[in-house]
């Protein structure tokens, strides 16, 4: 079994219509050019604008298939 040497677990929040997802785009887009695997999962309490909205990404080294625990 390898022991990772990379695996973070992002958190970006904020009220709906703040632009949270742009970001998490640039984020994603940043990681992926790095070679790494991400996971991203938006969670939208509200689609009213003023509402919460989080964005979880995990980034590895590794293959990824969930957000993870370590938030």
């Amino acid at each position: 079994m390898t022991s990772r040497k990379f695996d973070y677990v992002l958190a970006i929040g904020g009220e709906a219509g703040q632009g949270i997802a742009t970001p998490g785009d640039i984020l994603a887009r940043i990681f992926i050019r790095r070679g790494l695997h991400l996971y991203t999962y938006n969670a939208y309490q509200s689609i009213i604008r003023g509402g919460h909205i989080l964005l979880f990404m995990r980034v590895s080294d590794q293959r990824v298939e969930s957000h993870g625990d370590k938030l």
